[in-house]
């Protein structure tokens, strides 16, 4: 098998390991396309969250190519999955009161973190748990639409922690803000705008049937802002657009410090079972669809400009990793 491997800033090398062998409750996933986060970004630029030797990619679709044997009934091989990268140790207690991204083993264990990530042929997921770890998806369901689920799981958190709103203000363009954007229509919010400079993102979001503005045009008074830039100015003009005991939802993250809005603050980090679960029924479903969206694709060869390219070229909606295409 290939492996993308990070050895220092904006250095990444493919290379290649021996197949992992599967025990009964493993899996050996053949990954049809990953997609590129922004901390995926971070990581290649500027070295955030990742250490030498490691292998990122988080944003999965797979497909099984071999199966443990006590999971071969639930997943035979061939059958496409979500794959939730996320994991946690289950017995702290921040596992044991439903948030496990909180979990101070979670980024040891996480696919692309701790884990070898899905910039690679296959990833091995060990000890999975059926309906949590990974999910059945129907063929009909492209690769596409599925390497979304994690950062839609992102997004429904983010919209959850919001609470009953009327409306919302999603700052922010890239693939998390159009997750929620995404998420707050499909959870029946009436009215959902989407901030964002880059006109490609603003196209997009207005494909998902939101409203889209301009940073620093005018907006209604809305409920709640949800933050995915982490940008200093962003979140300040944002600031006049939340109604009097609006909330204000951090969920970007940033490397400068950021102006504390004057209004109810709540964070939203990461996503629980049951974030997970529902942004996979919204794109199983159909009331969530983010495929067409990809709009760049690359090998693991040219997966260094791929992800330079999501920071640089203002074309760049969303790009995959597809190792297929090596």
């Amino acid at each position: 098998m290939r492996a993308l491997v990070y050895r220092s800033p904006e250095n990444v090398v493919v290379e290649t390991f021996p197949d992992p062998e599967v025990g009964p409750r493993d899996a050996l996933l053949t990954v049809e396309a990953c997609g590129v986060c922004g901390s995926d970004v971070s990581s290649y630029l500027h070295g955030h969250y990742v250490s030498e030797g490691q292998t990122l990619g988080h944003e999965m679709s797979a497909a099984i190519k071999e199966i443990g044997s006590d999971l071969a009934a639930a997943l035979p091989v061939g059958t496409r999955v979500a794959v939730r990268p996320a994991r946690s140790c289950g017995v702290c207690p921040y596992c044991l009161d439903g948030v496990p991204g909180l979990c101070g083993d979670s980024g040891a264990r996480t696919l692309g973190y701790g884990a070898r990530g899905g910039y690679a042929d296959v990833v091995l997921y060990t000890d999975v748990t059926v309906g949590a770890d990974l999910y059945a998806v129907p063929a009909e369901v492209s690769a596409d639409e599925v390497l979304w689920a994690e950062p839609l799981a992102v997004a429904v958190r983010a919209v959850r922690r919001a609470g009953s709103v009327e409306s919302v203000l999603v700052l922010g363009g890239g693939s998390v803000g159009l997750c929620v954007a995404a998420a707050a229509k499909a959870a029946g919010i009436a009215r959902v705008t989407v901030s964002e400079p880059r006109d490609e993102r603003r196209a997009a979001a207005s494909q998902i049937g939101v409203n889209v503005a301009k940073p620093g045009d005018e907006v209604e008074l809305v409920d709640a802002v949800i933050d995915t830039s982490g940008v200093a100015a962003a979140i300040a003009a944002a600031d006049v657009a939340l109604r009097p005991g609006g909330i204000f939802v951090t969920v970007g993250l940033g490397d400068r410090p950021i102006p504390w809005p004057v209004h109810d603050v709540v964070a939203s980090f990461a996503y629980s079972d049951d974030d997970f679960a529902l942004a996979v029924d919204h794109i199983v479903s159909g009331r969530v669809r983010l495929g067409a969206f990809v709009t760049h694709r690359s090998g693991l060869n040219g997966a260094g400009d791929a992800i330079a390219a999501s920071a640089n070229d203002p074309s760049v909606v969303k790009a995959a990793i597809v190792p297929s295409l090596d």
